[in-house]
This record gives structure tokens, C-alpha cells and sequence, in this order.
């Protein structure tokens, strides 16, 4: 995007015109209204959300046209085209066979279902106990007689199929109905009109200027009479008579209200517009390559300004465009997403608003507990929230101390459902493996994290540089490592007698702003230094990364990606990262050795299962459904590489902010008992690991212990037996790890 901008600028013909890169088209519309930008164009679900979250400070100031259908102030009309010998009228419709472009579609789906609602012709079954993306299948199943609905009806193909097994007369008209999909012989503009004239339907909800063309075609001339539009009103006309349901206005160019220089602005866009068309442009069908990304535009258009500007809402409601979005809906509850953190509450607001302009049902809504407060998961046990995510560990923790269970998974694209947790330390450090970590300076991602706290943990103990037997983890780091920043190590969540060693916070600097160090650390909960949310500049994966490269660490436990993601992507273009190669990184290795940061899949401490969004496990059926086929439509709408908004990735320079930066997509669990979906090998560790019982033999102010008590607790005929305490730990086997205790 940022190539696409300098070529625009280097255009002598409209220099007055510039542009930058944003995260996403919502951080467009903030960047207008906080005058960091003059203006932007946005599709007609993006006004929408202008108009809701900043109503009053956002005008339409024009739109964009195709030159070729400049004249028309619409992109499309979507119309009701229906056989003349069975439908004369509205109430016609009832009973009727009915075509649809597809399921969610704008003129199939969306426009139909809003204004056969607001005519009360159709009628949702609220207090039915349906899921919300129930409520218009069964509304449409029980006023059509047949229909086709190509399409998926819910992002996961569990629910999809589940649904369509239910109202099967929903896919009766298709080519396909058992399969009744999006690539339908009966799904799109033209494929709904084919379900209507050659399938024997009653009405096909298509776009006026594809019936027009669907009936002009030579095989289609002759059948052109047995069809009308059915209009609001309820009279049919011909064809060519358009009478809309509602239409889909041109993607919209917005600026802040009242901005004094708009003859200006109007005057570059029209000539970028020019220039962007290639070749004479009553002819031609092509753009530069660099005017899909700066104006939206795939072919050769115009801008058309607005005197004086409009207001979103009117934008819409001229098209009776915005009650398809803001339509009749059941009451509603919403699912309640819990956040630790500010800077996860403003995405939080932010996805939320952003699926409800794309019309995805339930609501969410966000709850910030903070840790001092107890957190998440004691929220959601206690009826405060309804989800949150976690990562492996905490999910364990969780489900032991709150009866919580997971609900969905992220995924890592090919790594699916799985990640490496490493020991990242410099090239050129001289530590070659885990045993060289004595005494040096550790970065962790935060306390009770997976990759880390206790992935290091169960890895430090088998290398025999942790004692067994104290089980304060926190004291055996502070006593292996000389300082080290371990975010959240002094929170009372995490250290509940307040003694945990003041090294672990040794290297944290709390909120870095230009290179400055923020406030100390407080118990009190006063988010600053040594935190476990994002105003620790050290948290996180990032964090802990940025506190080996320039806080001083010399090892970080993180996530196998978090070198390449801070060096090679978008991400390196900040200053901590500049200059910084892959290779000026290794890897230690579990055991013993080192590898290049490539070699992640030989060389790790763990590979250890997704962060998951978890819930309360006393939720109802219908509750459990409802988040988890909103969280998958979330996923489903904003995948990695669109630019509507940025749900998986940095945000708004906070890293891993409610998602893993590096996750892909949110995916089912498998139908199976709690452990299994963590792993059964993780499960066993954690088990372990939590369950740990202090060893009577141990020193706690030496931090040794009893020799000649395991001499004889351990001998026994001549070989090595197993006591069930720490010592069997590792699923690698209890007595390799005796051998590491004894030669110590």
C-alpha cells in the first residue's frame, strides 16, 4: 500500500493529493474525525459504522461511480422479479417458491428479509430457544413454501450442516439440494433468475440491471411477458420499470464535518481519478495498478460530489439501504467478552462495533476485570462474563479452580492448532545451552504464561537447573537467574504472601514512551512496571523479545515466530528491531545444544496447544451455540491479509491484544472430555506441575536435599524405582530425571 501511495504522489498532475498506510479501514475513520487524515472512501456498511461511532463528526462528502454508469446514483437496485400467473401482490408471496442470490447476500438475503420485516409479512420466533443465526432461517422457512438459499449458513460446517438438515425446503430449489451451496447452478444474480424461470419459482431476489440483461438474451426474449417486478407497494411492473426494495449506494468518500478546504479535496480526487484511468476513458477498462489500493477503484470511475455534504444516516436512508442493517431483531442478549486490560477493551468496543455493521448476531459486549480484581476467569465463574481467551496453561489453571472449559481454538495457519515454545538467546552471547543459563538475566513472556513461565519451568527442571521439592517456582527462578523481567510476578494474583523475589521485576521498565521508562510497579493494581497487560513494554512475546534485545536479557522464553515477526514483517519497521537479522539469534535446544531460529521443529522446549477462548461450564446450550458461532463469524469475516479490521495482528502498537498475533483463525474443538482438547502429554505435565507437593528432604533455605534420604527411598534391588511425587513430572520418564538429581 505504501508503493501504491508514493506512485500516486509522483503523478505531477495532482500533487496536492498524498496518502499513508493505516491498520485498517476503522482506524481510517478515527483518523478522520482526529483531523489525521482529510478524507476516505468506504463501502455503504463502513458509512454505517462512521454514523455509529462517530455520528455528527463524519459527512459524505461524494461517492464513487463507474464512468460507464456515471448517471446513475445507485450501484444497484435490488428487486423482487416474479412470475405473473402466481404472484399479483405482496401476500402473494406467502407460501410461494422463492429464489435467493445466496444466504447473507445483499440483495438476496439482507434487503428481502429487513422489509418483509418492517412489512410484517414475515415474523421472527423470538423465545423459540433458536440460536440468533436461526432466526431468519425459520422465518423465511415458514413463509416460502420452497426456496434456494444457496450458500453457508454458519462459518463452521458442524452447525451448517446441522441447519440445513432442519429446513430442508430451504435447498429444495437448488440445482444441488443436497449440497446447496454457494457455487450453486442456482446461487448469484443470474443463477437466482435461472431457480425462477427454469426451476418453476414464484420470485427471484436479484439486482434490476441482471434481470434486465438475464431477459434481453436471445433465449430469454420470448418468456420476457410471463415476468414483472413486484414492487413495495405491491403492484408489478414490467421489467424495465424499476422499483427497488432498497439499493446499494457507491462506496462514499467521507471527511470530518464542517473541514474548510472541500473544493480543494473534491478537485484532487476527481483528477486522481483521472489519472488513474489508463488510456482514453471513454474506451477503457483498465486502471493503474496503484488505484485499487489508494481510491478503491478496479475500473475506470468517477468522483461525483455531494453540495452541500450529507450526513451518514441520510446517505443510507435515501437508498432504504440503512434498515437492512439496522433492522427488527429478536431481544437479544450479548455475549460478554472479558478483557484485563484498557488497551484490549478499545479493540474489544472496536470488533463489536464493526460486526454489527456487517450484520453478525448476537452482540458482543466487553467487560474489563482487571487482575487486581481477580481476573477473568473468576469473572466468568462467577456469572460476571461469558468468555475469555487464555493460553494452555491458564486454561488448565482455569478449568481446575473455576470449572471452566474451552470453546474454540485459535489456529497458527500450517502449525494448526499448536505452537513451539523456545529459548531465544543472542548468537554471539556464548550460551550454548540450557545449562549456561546459570546466573545470566531471563525475559519471560509473563507469570503462569505456557511458553513463558512454565514451559521453562518443566524444561529447567529436567535439565536439573531448578531443585524439585520447594514447588515456589518463582523463588527457584529468582535463585537460577541474577535479575529478570517476569511481568506480573509481584501481582497478588500470582504472588499471594507478597514474597516473591523483587529480581523477577529486576528488568521490567513498565511503559516505554520514546525510550522512557514508565511509573514503578504498584500492588495496588496501578497498571506500570512489572505488569502483566500491555502497559509492561516487556510483556508478551514482543515484550519479551524487545527485553533481550535492548532491556539487557539474555535469554527470552517465546513463541518459535516471535524472531521473525518482530524483524521480518511490518512489525520490524520499529526502532528496537532495525538492523537485527535472524541469524543474530539461536535457539537452545531441551537437553542440551543450540540451532539457528529456523530449526524451531527440532530445537524447542515444548510444542504446546492454541490459546483458546474459554467459558463458564454451568452456560446453557443455547449461550454455549451463541458465542461459539459468533466468535467463528468473527473469524470468518476478518482473516489476515483484509483490511476491514485487523483482528488477528498488532493493534494499535499493542501486540497479542485479546488473539495471538500470529493466529490465523478460530476453529472448533473437538466433541471430547476436557483434557484431550489440550493434549493429553501438556495435560499430564500441567498436571504435574500444579499438583506439586512439597518433598519433606527439602532445604528450603539451602535448597538441597537429604542425600542419604534418596539414596535409600530410590534403591531397591539393585535398580531405580519411582516415587509418585515431582519427580515424575516429565513424561520422559521418572528415572532419567533421579539420574539428573543424584549427579547433582
Amino acid at each position: 500500500a505504501e508503493t501504491a501511495c508514493r506512485k500516486m504522489k509522483a503523478l505531477k498532475s495532482h500533487t496536492s493529493l498524498s496518502c499513508f498506510v493505516t491498520q485498517d479501514r476503522y482506524d481510517c475513520l478515527l483518523r478522520l474525525a482526529s483531523k489525521d487524515a482529510d478524507v476516505a472512501v468506504v463501502g455503504a456498511e463502513d458509512v454505517y459504522l462512521a454514523k455509529q461511532i462517530l455520528d455528527g463528526k463524519i459527512s459524505v462528502i461524494g461517492q464513487t461511480r463507474s464512468l460507464n454508469r456515471r448517471t446513475e446514483s445507485m450501484r444497484y437496485d435490488a428487486v423482487a422479479v416474479v412470475r405473473r400467473s402466481t404472484i399479483s401482490s405482496l401476500q402473494d408471496l406467502k407460501g410461494s417458491k422463492s429464489c435467493h442470490t445466496g444466504y447473507r447476500r445483499t440483495a438476496g438475503w439482507h434487503i428481502p428479509i429487513a422489509h418483509l420485516l418492517q412489512k410484517k409479512l414475515i415474523s421472527l420466533s423470538c423465545g423459540a430457544g433458536l440460536i440468533s443465526a436461526e432466526q431468519d432461517l425459520m422465518a423465511i422457512s415458514n413463509f416460502f413454501g420452497l426456496a434456494c438459499v444457496p450458500g453457508h449458513w454458519a462459518p463452521d460446517n458442524r452447525t451448517n450442516t446441522a441447519l440445513k438438515s432442519k429446513y430442508p425446503n430451504l435447498c429444495a430449489m437448488c440445482g444441488s439440494p443436497s449440497d446447496c451451496s454457494d457455487q450453486d447452478q442456482h446461487a448469484g444474480y443470474f443463477g437466482a433468475l435461472e431457480c425462477l424461470t427454469e426451476s418453476n419459482g414464484d420470485v427471484a431476489w436479484t439486482k434490476h440491471d441482471a434481470a434486465v440483461h438475464y431477459f434481453n438474451r436471445t433465449d430469454k426474449h420470448d418468456i420476457k411477458d410471463k415476468f414483472g417486478l413486484l414492487c413495495p407497494d405491491g403492484s408489478v411492473r414490467n421489467i424495465e420499470q424499476p422499483c427497488p426494495w432498497a439499493s446499494r449506494p457507491w462506496d462514499a468518500w467521507l471527511t470530518r464535518t464542517g473541514h474548510d478546504n472541500l473544493e480543494k479535496i473534491t478537485k484532487s480526487l476527481k483528477m486522481a481519478m483521472e489519472a488513474a484511468t489508463i488510456g482514453n476513458e471513454n474506451v477503457s477498462t483498465k486502471v493503474q495498478d496503484w488505484a485499487t489500493q489508494v481510491l478503491g477503484i478496479h475500473t475506470p470511475s468517477t468522483m461525483v460530489s455531494f453540495n452541500p455534504p450529507t450526513t451518514p444516516y441520510k446517505y443510507l436512508s435515501t437508498a432504504s439501504y440503512f434498515v437492512t442493517i439496522e433492522r427488527m431483531m429478536c431481544p437479544e442478549e450479548p455475549v460478554r467478552l472479558c478483557v484485563t486490560s484498557e488497551p484490549a477493551l478499545d479493540k474489544c468496543r472496536a470488533l463489536s462495533q464493526i460486526l454489527k455493521s456487517r450484520r453478525v448476531q448476537p452482540m458482543l459486549s466487553c467487560v474489563l476485570i482487571r487482575s487486581s480484581e481477580g481476573g477473568c476467569p473468576s469473572a466468568l465463574a462467577a456469572g460476571k462474563a461469558d468468555i475469555t481467551t487464555l493460553d494452555g496453561a491458564e486454561v488448565y489453571k482455569a478449568h481446575i479452580e473455576h470449572n471452566l472449559v474451552p470453546l474454540v481454538s485459535e489456529r497458527y495457519g500450517l502449525q494448526k492448532s499448536s505452537y513451539f515454545a523456545v529459548a531465544v538467546v543472542r548468537a554471539d552471547s556464548g550460551i550454548n545451552s540450557l545449562e549456561d543459563l546459570r546466573g545470566k538475566k531471563s525475559c519471560h513472556t509473563g507469570i503462569g504464561r505456557t511458553a513463558g513461565w512454565k514451559i521453562p519451568i518443566i524444561a529447567l527442571l529436567e535439565a536439573g537447573l531448578l531443585k524439585k521439592g520447594s514447588c515456589n517456582y518463582a523463588h527457584e527462578i529468582g535463585g537460577l537467574f541474577s535479575a529478570s523481567c517476569v511481568p506480573g510476578a509481584k501481582n497478588p494474583m500470582y504472588d499471594t504472601e507478597g514474597n516473591n523475589p523483587e529480581s523477577l521485576c529486576q528488568l521490567c521498565v513498565g511503559t516505554l514512551v520514546d525510550g522512557v521508562s514508565g511509573p514503578a510497579y504498584s500492588v495496588s493494581g496501578a497498571e506500570g512496571r512489572c505488569d502483566r497487560g500491555p502497559s509492561e513494554s516487556y510483556s508478551g512475546y514482543s515484550g519479551a523479545f524487545r527485553c533481550l534485545v535492548e532491556g539487557g536479557g539474555d535469554v527470552a522464553f517465546v513463541k518459535h515466530t516471535t524472531v521473525g515477526e518482530n524483524i521480518n514483517s511490518a512489525a520490524g519497521n520499529i526502532s528496537w528491531t532495525k538492523g537485527l537479522q535472524p541469524q543474530d539469534f539461536r535457539l537452545l535446544c531441551r537437553g542440551s545444544g543450540s540451532a539457528d531460529v529456523v530449526d524451531f521443529a527440532t530445537c524447542h522446549l515444548a510444542r504446546v496447544p492454541a490459546h483458546k477462548v474459554v467459558m463458564s461450564n454451568q452456560l446453557s446450550f443455547n449461550r454455549i451455540e451463541e458465542a461459539r458461532v459468533l466468535l467463528l463469524a468473527a473469524s470468518s469475516y476478518f482473516p489476515p491479509g483484509q483490511n476491514n479490521f485487523v483482528m488477528f495482528g498488532p493493534y494499535h502498537q499493542h501486540n497479542d491484544l485479546i488473539f495471538k498475533d500470529t493466529a490465523t483463525e478460530l476453529v472448533n474443538l473437538p466433541d471430547d472430555v476436557f483434557h484431550n482438547s489440550l493434549d493429553q502429554a501438556y495435560y499430564h505435565m500441567l498436571t504435574e506441575l500444579e499438583t506439586c507437593t512439597p518433598d519433606p528432604n527439602y532445604n528450603p533455605k539451602t535448597n538441597n536435599y537429604n542425600q542419604a534420604a534418596y539414596d535409600t527411598a530410590y534403591v531397591a534391588d539393585g535398580a531405580t524405582t519411582v516415587a509418585h511425587d515431582m519427580s515424575c513430572l516429565l513424561v520422559l520418564g521418572c528415572a532419567s530425571i533421579l539420574l539428573l538429581l543424584r549427579s547433582s
